[in-house]
């Protein structure tokens, strides 16, 4: 979709490029992620590939069409743009804010009510509370769904991003990036996302693109770059924890592994047999209804067994210890540190399909290392 030959951006008066010899393809329906320190060239490059930024060598296409035969204007309008600081016009709505390029392209105005309709409900926002509001009237995670939503009226088949959830809060942030993500899974464009935050990166691309002082130092999938880093300054730029950062890859329907022994409530005395019978070193217990309601251990009989109320008080904690299938293995984690557990069920809806412990964490980790 978008291929950068050998472009270079030298500015007069300076010693350095701003970008040197990039050469990038990137492939349709992805998300490009250019990531690094500041004044790497990573947002220079973007605002290259829509002529925001003029390059002083090389050729950028996209769809094989060189974008320096595109009148400018055009060229831009046909791409969505979004930056940190959003951009949105104060003195106008939020209806008219989105509705910008679709006038610039004549649409006929039911039409363009439609898509402005249909865009603050797909940004999660109300319209009888949103499209009659001004900016300034909404909060920064609001605004900058608007934000997202007047790159996308058109229904562009490329957007750049620039810092684009860079201005709010961290909770508002983590929460615009699942949604994008939700969003992309249905939407397909092609993305040149820049930030400088390599944890963003690693959640946000298919590929992503690290830069250095202007240069192109490695370009991969999160997996690649953060199992083989190129070198010392991909790897201090990743940081230590590169192996922690890993765990954002993966959901827990990749690690876990079946459930070896299955109870019934009412026959939880005779667990700790049942487990020694099939090797199993836990249990999962359903309820009446065949619903998944806790777990236990061979460790939690101790040597002479218990009676039945004391191990049911030992369930009972376990009783929170269950994630979907689609739960990242941070959050995994997580849960198994919250509740002081040693396994949690994995279940799909109210299905248990599988167990998934530290050591399993550890070892789809490693063996994904090793591959």
């Amino acid at each position: 979709m978008i291929e950068l030959k050998q472009v270079t951006k030298q500015y007069p008066g300076q010693a350095l490029p701003a970008v040197d010899q990039l050469s990038l393809s990137i492939p349709e329906g992805e998300i490009c992620v250019l990531v690094g320190p500041s004044g790497c060239g990573k947002s220079t490059t973007l605002r290259m590939i829509n002529r925001m930024i003029e390059p002083t060598s090389g050729s950028i296409k996209i769809n094989g069409n060189d974008v320096m035969n595109t009148d400018s204007d055009q060229l831009r309008m046909g791409i969505g743009y979004v930056i940190q600081q959003i951009g949105l016009l104060p003195h106008r709505t939020i209806a008219e804010n989105i509705a910008i390029v679709p006038r610039l392209y004549k649409w006929p105005k039911d039409k363009i009510k439609k898509r402005v309709e249909e865009l603050i409900v797909m940004m999660g926002l109300d319209p009888e509370k949103t499209r009659d509001k001004y900016p300034s009237q909404l909060s920064g995670g609001q605004m900058q769904r608007v934000g997202v939503a007047r790159a996308m009226a058109v229904d562009p088949p490329i957007m750049l991003m620039d810092e684009p959830f860079g201005a709010v809060d961290p909770i508002a942030r983590t929460h615009l990036q699942d949604e994008f993500l939700r969003l992309q899974k249905e939407i397909k464009k092609t993305i040149v996302f820049v930030t400088h935050d390599i944890n963003e990166a690693i959640k946000m691309g298919d590929k992503i693109a690290i830069f250095n002082a202007g240069e192109l130092v490695q370009f991969g999938t999160p997996e690649d770059i953060l199992t083989n880093p190129k070198n010392d300054f991909v790897e201090n730029f990743i940081g230590h924890d590169r192996v922690v950062k890993k765990l954002n890859l993966f959901h827990v329907e990749e690690a876990m592994q079946p459930v070896g022994c299955i109870v019934r409530e009412h026959e939880l005395q005779g667990a700790a047999q049942k487990m020694r019978d099939t090797g199993a070193e836990v249990a999962f217990l359903l309820n009446e209804a065949g619903i998944s309601c806790g777990h236990i251990t061979l460790a939690d009989f101790g040597e002479s067994g218990d009676d039945s109320e004391r191990l049911k008080k030992r369930v009972l904690r376990t009783e929170k210890a269950f994630v979907q299938t689609t739960t990242s293995l941070p959050d995994a984690l997580s849960r198994l540190l919250e509740y002081d557990v040693d396994y949690l069920g994995i279940l799909k809806g109210e299905e248990l399909r599988g167990m998934l412990s530290f050591k399993d964490i550890r070892k789809h980790v490693y063996r994904k290392e090793g591959e």
